[in-house]
This record gives C-alpha cells, structure tokens and sequence, in this order.
C-alpha cells in the first residue's frame, strides 16, 4: 500500500478525475464485509512505472475450508488506458494458482463526480462479484469431476493458444504441468487438473497478462466444456 501511495496523482482536469490506487484499494476493502467476506491476504502491482496498478484481494466467508479462496481482482490507471474494474475468480490453495473466471462489467471512467459515485459504484461491483462466486463454486465443481480424454486435452491446448491465454512458446510448460503435475491433486485427468496446469504457467506472466488470460482460459474451457 506504501508503493501505491508513493505514486503521484496526476492532476484533475475539466475531464479527468483520477482516483488515488490507495483510495480505491481502501474503498474496496470497506466494502467487502458487508458481503460476508474476510480480506485474508492481498498482492498489488504496478505496471508502466506506476501508471497501472493490478491488485489481488484473496477472501474467506467462515465456512469450512474448501481448497480454493474467492479472488477479486482489482485495475485502474492513471494515464486513461484502464478504468476502475474488478473481476471475481479463485486462488487454489495447494499452489497458489491464480485465476479470474468473470469480470464485472460495470466500471466507472474517471470523470467528474468520480469521488461522490466511488462508495456506492464499488458497493454494486461487489455485488456482482459476490453473484459470480456461485457461478465460479458451480465450475470448479464440474471440472473436477469432468474427465478428459486425451484427445480432449490437446484440443484445449491447441484453441488455448489461438484465444491467445498464453504464448505459443509457453504451451510446453502446459503439457509438461498436465502430464506431470507437483501436486498429486492434480494427478486425475480432469478438467480441474488441465485447469491448472495453465494457471501454474500463467503465474510467470506479467499482472496483466495473467489477469486477462486467465479471464480467456475460463472463457474457454466454459465454451467448449460446457460448464454452464
């Protein structure tokens, strides 16, 4: 948050009202337990020497343990290229992968009367997160449980690069996390475990590559798996 804060604030123009990085985390993190939730960690990034700030906020609700936390994912700017948004998606605990399964499609440009609109604009992208979690629970869910045959697995590969989810050059990871997972969770020939072996190469990538790329491997494996 110090990072964040040491940024500075380009200046409001007639146009152009930026929202500091730390006030809009702040807003956020306000917000959250009205929603049942616990901030239990969170990651930030800057990006284009500090002119775009990633953030991830990992959450629990108080119910037993599952083996993956909701993620909120946070962006904005301060030179225009990205407006205040959020997107919803999971942390897998066992390795840490990181995945964003929906984005919140209200945002809000940084105009005039930002600051009044900010509580109540981030209180209405919770809620639409809070409403995508159930989606994202029914997913997983039906990944694990969906085995793949490996004609299956090399088809998703194959239209994974060409959704562009990650660099053809990275694909070899991919086949070797899927066809020799680190953890023996993901030693079952499921869509969960192919799943994951993307989100294992994708943790390399830049915060904005991961976050949009993971945006597309849901995308993706909804489509062509039928998970909804």
């Amino acid at each position: 948050m110090a990072d964040l804060a040491a940024v500075p604030v380009p200046e409001s123009t007639g146009s152009y009202h930026p929202v500091p990085y730390g006030r809009f985390v702040e807003e956020v993190e306000l917000h959250i337990p009205r929603f049942g939730l616990t901030v239990q960690s969170s990651a930030f990034a800057l990006a284009r020497e500090g002119s775009q700030m990633f953030g991830v906020l990992t959450c629990v609700n108080g119910k037993p343990a599952a083996d993956y936390a909701l993620a909120i994912g946070l962006r904005s700017s301060y030179d225009r290229s990205l407006a205040v948004s959020m997107c919803s998606g999971s942390r897998t605990f066992v390795c840490d992968n990181l995945a964003f399964s929906g984005e919140v499609t209200m945002h809000r440009k940084h105009t005039v009367n930002v600051f009044r609109d900010l509580p109540d604009l981030i209180y209405r992208m919770l809620f639409q997160v809070s409403s995508m979690r159930e989606r994202t629970d029914g997913e997983i869910a039906a990944m694990k449980v969906q085995e793949l045959q490996p004609a299956t697995a090399h088809h998703l590969m194959v239209e994974a690069i060409q959704a562009n989810v990650l660099p053809a050059s990275r694909l070899p990871k991919v086949i070797e996390a899927w066809e020799e997972p680190k953890h023996e969770e993901f030693e079952p020939r499921t869509a969960w475990s192919l799943f994951n072996a993307f989100t294992e190469v994708q943790k390399g990538a830049g915060p904005r590559q991961q976050m949009e790329g993971s945006l597309r491997l849901s995308s993706l494996f909804r489509r062509e798996l039928s998970l909804n």
